[in-house]
C-alpha cells in the first residue's frame, strides 16, 4: 500500500500518511512534486574495453551515413599443465629431421550478426602478429591503435583474408548442423621467420619446437605470451556490411604422431582467446558527424560503441528549496524513446543503461564498479504495456541527497561553481556480465561499455518540442 501511495503521488499534493504505521504523535506528511530536468548529447571520445568479447567489422550507420570500424587484438591461453608428447613420437618431420606441425590456423568464431549485418557483404581483413603483448597493467580505451605504438611486428606474419558472415565455400548440409559455428579461418601454412631468424615451414612447427626447446615457456599464460606468441591484431582494410561479435577463438595446430598403440594418428593442439588473456577491440567513428548530432538540440542520443551519450542535469537545488529538513522517499524519472519513423533506417536500442554521476564515469570502468544504487543505476529498456517504450530509473533519491550533501559540505555556491558538473549524470549504454545463465538466480557481476551497433533518440534537449522530462519527488516529513 506504501509504495502504491508513493507513486501515484501528483505534484504538490499533501497527504496525511502514517497515522497506521506509527503512533499517533509521529504521523508523517507525505508530499510530492514534479520538477523539470534538461539533458543533452555529449561524446563518448573512447571508451574503456575489458569486454571477454571483440567486435570485427565495418558497417554504415543507417541513421547517419557515418561509418564504424571495429578492428581486434587478441592474445591466446596455455592451460595448466599443458603437454605435447614427447618429440621422438612426433612422426611428421621436416627440415633437420624436425618435428613439426602439418597445418596451422587461427579461428575467429562469429556471433549472430547484427541487424544491419549483409551476411552476404564481403569484408578484407588482416592478420598481424604484435611485436610484443599487451601488458595487462595498461588501461586500453577503443582509441588505442597498435599500429601507431608499435605493436605490430614489422617483418612478422601477415595474412589477408576475404571473408562473409555466411561462408558460401562451405556445403549447406554443414552450415545447417547444430553444431556448426560461423567461423574466420587464417591458414598459417606459410613458412614463419622466428625473431631470432630461424625459418620454420609453418607458425604451427615454430611452436612445437619452441616448446621442444624450452617447456617453461609454456607454463601459464605470461610465460607463453611474453617469450612465444605475444598475440595478434585483425585489421579492416576494405569493404563494409559485416559487423560481429566474436566471442570465441582459438589457435590450433594438427600434427601426426604415435599413440600407445604405436598406430599414427592425426592430433591437434589449441591455444584459446579467453578472459585470462587480455583481449581489445578499436573502434573508428566518423568524428564530424558524431559532433553533428551531439549538437541537435531537439533530443539527446544514446549511441553505441563509443558514440553518444546523454548528459542530464538533475534540478538539486529546487528539490531541495524549503525542503532542507525533509526527506526524499522516492525520486523517479523516465527517458522516453523516440521512434524512427522509417523502418530500414532503425537500429536497436541499447539494451541496457547506467546512470553515473559525470565526474565518476572514468572511474566506474577503470575501477571496475557495479551499480551500488546509491550513486549509480542501471535499467533496462522497457517495451511493457506499464513502462512503454523507455528508459525508467524507479528511485534515484540516495544519488538526489548525495549531490545535496556534497555541495553543502563543499561549502555551497562557491564548491559548485568550481564543480560544473556536481548535478550531473550521463547515460551510457552498456552490457552486463551474469553470474549464471539463470534468470532466477543470476547477479549482474561487471558492467561493461556495450560495443555492438545500437542507437536511440531520447525526448529531451534545449529545444525539446515533447513533454518535458520529469523528476518525480516525493517527500516525508514528520508532523510537529
Amino acid at each position: 500500500m506504501l509504495t502504491s501511495l508513493l507513486f501515484a503521488a501528483c505534484s504538490d499534493e499533501t497527504f496525511d500518511f502514517g497515522s497506521t504505521l506509527t503512533q499517533q504523535a509521529d504521523k508523517l506528511d507525505i508530499s510530492a512534486t514534479d520538477y523539470q530536468v534538461t539533458t543533452r548529447s555529449v561524446m563518448a571520445d573512447s571508451v574503456l574495453l575489458r569486454s571477454s568479447y571483440c567486435y570485427l567489422g565495418r558497417v554504415k550507420d543507417p541513421e547517419t551515413g557515418a561509418y564504424v570500424t571495429s578492428e581486434m587484438m587478441t592474445q591466446f591461453n596455455v592451460l595448466d599443465n599443458y603437454t605435447l608428447p614427447a618429440e621422438d613420437k612426433i612422426t611428421s618431420r621436416y627440415e633437420n629431421n624436425m618435428a613439426g606441425a602439418d597445418s596451422c590456423q587461427i579461428e575467429l568464431y562469429m556471433s549472430s550478426p547484427t541487424g544491419i549485418t549483409d551476411t552476404l557483404a564481403a569484408l578484407k581483413i588482416k592478420l598481424s602478429e604484435l611485436s610484443e603483448p599487451m601488458e595487462e597493467n595498461i588501461k586500453y580505451y577503443s582509441n588505442y591503435d597498435p599500429v601507431k605504438t608499435g605493436k605490430v611486428r614489422n617483418d612478422g606474419l601477415v595474412v589477408d583474408k576475404m571473408f562473409s558472415y555466411k561462408d558460401l565455400t562451405v556445403a549447406d548440409t554443414l552450415r545447417s548442423k547444430s553444431n556448426y559455428y560461423d567461423c574466420i579461418v587464417f591458414k598459417l601454412n606459410q613458412p614463419y621467420t622466428a625473431k631470432d631468424g630461424t625459418v620454420y615451414n609453418n607458425y604451427g612447427t615454430y611452436l612445437m619446437q619452441q616448446y621442444y626447446r624450452h617447456p617453461e615457456y609454456f607454463r601459464n599464460a605470461y610465460t607463453f605470451t611474453h617469450n612465444v606468441c605475444p598475440g595478434f591484431y585483425v585489421s579492416v582494410h576494405d569493404g563494409e556490411g559485416v559487423y560481429t561479435e566474436v566471442p570465441d577463438m582459438a589457435l590450433r595446430f594438427y600434427y601426426r604422431g604415435k599413440n600407445n598403440k604405436d598406430s599414427i594418428i592425426t592430433f591437434s593442439s589449441i591455444f584459446a582467446g579467453t578472459e585470462e588473456v587480455l583481449q581489445t577491440t578499436k573502434i573508428d567513428n566518423e568524428k564530424a558527424i558524431l559532433e553533428y548530432m551531439a549538437s541537435i538540440d531537439t533530443c539527446s542520443y544514446l549511441k553505441a560503441p563509443a558514440g553518444l551519450y546523454t548528459e542530464v542535469t538533475l534540478p538539486i537545488d529546487d528539490i531541495f528549496r524549503n525542503h532542507e529538513n525533509d526527506s526524499i522517499m522516492t525520486a523517479k524519472v523516465n527517458f522516453q524513446r523516440i521512434n524512427n519513423m522509417v523502418k530500414d533506417q532503425s537500429l536497436t536500442a541499447p539494451p541496457y543503461v547506467l546512470m553515473v554521476p559525470a565526474d565518476s564515469l572514468t572511474s566506474f570502468f577503470e575501477k571496475k564498479k557495479l551499480a551500488d544504487n546509491l550513486t549509480s543505476y542501471y535499467t533496462t529498456y522497457a517495451v511493457s504495456s506499464g513502462y512503454s517504450n523507455q528508459y525508467s530509473f524507479a528511485n534515484i533519491s540516495n544519488l538526489i541527497t548525495a549531490m545535496y550533501q556534497a555541495k553543502k559540505a563543499g561549502g555551497g555556491e562557491q564548491w559548485a561553481a568550481k564543480h560544473p558538473n556536481w548535478n550531473k549524470v550521463l547515460l551510457v549504454p552498456v552490457q552486463l556480465k551474469w553470474s549464471s545463465t539463470s534468470s532466477t538466480t543470476a547477479t549482474v557481476t561487471g558492467i561493461e561499455h556495450f560495443v555492438g551497433i545500437a542507437s536511440t533518440k531520447l525526448v529531451g534537449g534545449s529545444q525539446n518540442h515533447h513533454a518535458p522530462i520529469l523528476l518525480n519527488i516525493v517527500y516525508g516529513k514528520f508532523k510537529q
